[in-house]
């Protein structure tokens, strides 16, 4: 099975380097050209599914692609970012998550640690695979999709955050075997710049 892993589109959050409630997300103007400049870009391909977090952010770029493709999205909490908790709304600067002792386990007043994020990525893996399909989308966020790819690539948790990048309406491509993927190609932005 084939996945093309897509980070939402740059929100005004992200632009101000805000951390963002795992729900919410209001899209920046240039997120809304993103998408067009994607949906362009996927305008030859076809997609048996269409998985997305259940984010504002994420279902708008969803359902311009799935309604481009004439399939419906399917929506998903376990494909959400991580909960940050009492962090959200915070500058990422001041949040030191990744500079504390017990890195893994942290979790933030009303929020997720990194080992919630790594089981959680585990469930969405069994979920997509339970649909089957030979090519599919998944729309989502950067740190879900970081975890997500580290550990199908054998990565621990922190390497996994520490070493991917997942740009906002990047394309990345792997395909999915047993105990683990192929890496097709990673964080693929040159069609946004066109």
């Amino acid at each position: 099975m084939r996945l093309l892993m897509i980070r939402h589109p740059v929100t005004l959050a992200n632009i101000q380097s805000m951390v963002q409630h795992e729900i919410e997300g209001d899209l920046a103007p240039q997120g809304y050209a993103q998408i067009e400049k994607l949906v362009y870009r996927l305008k030859h391909e076809s997609f048996d599914y269409c998985y997305s977090s259940d984010a504002h952010r994420c279902r708008i770029l969803a359902e311009a692609i799935a309604r481009s493709k004439g399939i419906s999205p399917i929506y998903n909490s376990l494909f959400r970012e991580i909960n940050n908790g009492a962090w959200n709304g915070s500058k990422k600067e001041d949040i030191k998550r990744l500079g504390l002792s017990d890195q893994i386990n942290l979790r933030p007043e009303g929020g997720e640690s990194l080992q919630d994020l790594a089981d959680r990525t585990l469930q969405a893996l069994d979920f997509i695979k339970s649909r089957g399909g030979e090519r599919n989308i998944l729309v989502s966020h950067g740190w879900f999709l970081k975890m997500f790819l580290g550990l199908q690539l054998g990565m621990n948790p922190i390497d996994s955050i520490n070493r991917l990048k997942f740009s906002n309406c990047a394309i990345s491509e792997i395909q999915l075997k047993e105990g683990g993927c192929l890496v097709e190609y990673l964080n693929n932005r040159d069609y946004l710049r066109r």
